[in-house]
C-alpha cells in the first residue's frame, strides 16, 4: 500500500508518498491541474493509494479525480490534525509529510464527508440565489435610504415588485438627483429579479427529479426553495447491507 499526503496550494501543491514502512517513493511540487495530478498519482494505483488532503476551496474536484483514478481518498479538517494546526514551521512539505504519516499510522481523525457533484450543484444554485436575493435587498434599501433623506418615507415592501418599481419612476422627484439613482436601481433590481427567476427555473426541475423535495412539498408553508436546500443539506443515506 502507498501513502500519499498532499497540500494543496492554487497554483501548485506538494505531495509526498511512503509505502507502508515509511520508505520515500515521491515527493515533491506539481501543479494544481486535474492532467498532473493525474499523471502523478495514477502510477501508485496498482499498488494501493491511500491520500490524505485537507478540507478546502479545491478539495470537491481533487477527491472526484483522485476517485475516479482508484485511490482512497480522506478529507480531513486541518483543525483537527494538531500537528499541522499548532506547527510553528508550516510550509507545504511539512504540511504534506505529517498527513502522510498520520494517514499510514492510521492517525487522522474521522474524514469530512464530501458531497457528491449533484449535491454540490444543487447547493451551488442555492448559495447563488441567495446572493442575488441578499444583493436585491441592498438595492431596495439603498433606494429607500435615500428617498428617507428627502422626506419620502415608502410603505414597507413597496420596493419588491417590478410593478412598485415602476410606480416610483412616474413620480415627480422635487430634488433632481433622485431620478437618475432611481432609474440606475430600478435596472439594476430587473437584471437582478430576471437572474433570481431564472434559477428559480432551474431549481423548479431539480425539485421534480428528486421525490424527497416533493415529499417535503406536502409540508404546510415548506416552498420549493426550503424543500431544495432541505434535500441538499442532507446527504442520501446508503442503505444498510444485509
Amino acid at each position: 500500500m502507498n501513502y500519499c499526503g498532499i497540500d494543496v496550494a492554487m497554483k501548485s501543491s506538494y505531495i509526498y508518498i511512503t509505502d507502508g514502512d515509511g520508505r520515500i517513493k515521491s515527493r515533491g511540487d506539481l501543479p494544481t491541474t486535474a492532467e498532473d495530478f493525474r499523471r502523478v498519482l495514477k502510477r501508485f494505483v496498482p499498488g494501493g493509494l491511500k491520500v490524505a488532503v485537507e478540507a478546502g476551496p479545491q478539495t470537491a474536484w481533487i477527491h472526484d479525480l483522485l476517485v475516479e483514478i482508484g485511490a482512497e481518498v480522506n478529507v480531513v479538517n486541518p483543525n483537527k490534525v494538531r500537528l499541522i494546526a499548532e506547527s510553528r514551521r508550516k510550509t507545504d512539505k511539512i504540511d504534506a509529510k505529517v498527513l502522510c504519516e498520520l494517514l499510514r499510522l492510521d492517525g487522522l481523525p474521522h474524514p469530512v464527508h464530501v458531497p457528491d457533484k449533484e449535491t454540490r450543484s444543487l447547493r451551488g444554485l442555492l448559495v447563488a440565489r441567495r446572493q442575488l436575493v441578499s444583493a436585491r435587498t441592498k438595492v431596495c434599501n439603498v433606494v429607500r435610504g435615500m428617498l428617507r433623506q428627502e422626506g419620502i418615507s415608502l410603505p414597507s415592501r413597496f420596493l419588491t415588485s417590478l410593478a412598485a418599481w415602476q410606480r416610483l419612476l412616474e413620480v415627480e422627484f422635487t430634488h433632481s438627483h433622485l431620478r437618475p439613482i432611481v432609474e440606475a436601481y430600478a435596472e439594476t433590481f430587473k437584471t437582478l429579479t430576471r437572474s433570481i427567476q431564472a434559477l428559480d427555473r432551474e431549481l423548479a426541475q431539480r425539485e421534480k427529479s428528486d421525490d424527497r423535495a416533493a415529499r417535503l412539498r406536502t409540508m404546510p408553508k415548506v416552498g420549493r426553495v426550503c424543500s431544495v436546500a432541505e434535500v441538499g443539506a442532507r446527504p442520501v443515506q446508503a442503505e444498510p447491507v444485509q
